[in-house]
């Protein structure tokens, strides 16, 4: 994972050292990626899985000020992310593979504020979520494992540093708004909806604004 990460970078910055990216007026595009993990809670969680997948993200986004209040903007966005764990069965005949890859598209609302110097900037988001499941085992639905449904919502919160107008450092956390968990029945006992299952996700990376 390490070492697709370190191409995906790379790529990264060489899109943004070539303007690949053209300026729109009123917006600032950037471009990044970073680390990420995701749990369900709920009181049915174990049903489904119960264990913390780490992963990795990247994508692109763009800040549009779209008000005439200063620092405040919207930044729409879209990501891939993959998660993936392997670990032991209980039984300890076996490993568990989960892998999971999404499309997540954040639409945040964005105030910026700069304490006291032009080279940082200091902003504090808030938006909805919308994750659209690309493939990976965390979506089978079969009788020895009870998957996620293919999309979800969430909103989600946070806060970045941009420095030199150029490389800003992000985290949040995006709570589930949605249930998450598919239906199945075992030995004819049916797992009804999982109501109380969400999926919520922990959120750091780097982006870089051009």
């Amino acid at each position: 994972m390490k070492k697709k990460f370190a191409i995906i970078l790379t790529a990264l910055f060489t899109l943004a050292g070539s303007n690949a990216f053209a300026q729109i007026d009123g917006a600032q595009w950037s471009a990044g990626g970073g680390f990420t993990t995701m749990h369900l809670v709920g009181a049915d969680k174990a049903k489904v899985f119960d264990e913390m997948l780490p992963g990795y993200y990247f994508g692109a986004s763009f800040d549009y000020a779209f008000s005439t209040i200063d620092g405040l903007t919207v930044e729409p966005g879209a990501y891939i992310v993959h998660y993936a764990k392997t670990f032991a069965s209980f039984m300890a005949t076996h490993e568990n593979s989960h892998k999971g890859n999404y499309l997540r598209l954040p639409v945040n609302l964005k105030y910026t504020f700069y304490p006291g110097t032009s080279d940082l900037r200091i902003s504090a988001f808030t938006g909805p979520r919308f994750n659209l499941g690309l493939g990976g085992s965390l979506f089978d639905n079969s009788a020895n494992y009870s998957g996620i449904k293919p999309f979800d919502a969430q909103w989600g919160i946070g806060a970045s540093i941009l420095v030199l107008d150029a490389i800003s450092v992000s985290a949040g956390y995006d709570f589930g708004l949605s249930r998450c968990a598919r239906d199945r029945t075992i030995e004819k006992i049916k797992i009804r909806d999982n109501a109380e299952v969400k999926r919520n996700a922990f959120f750091v990376g780097v982006n870089f604004a051009f």
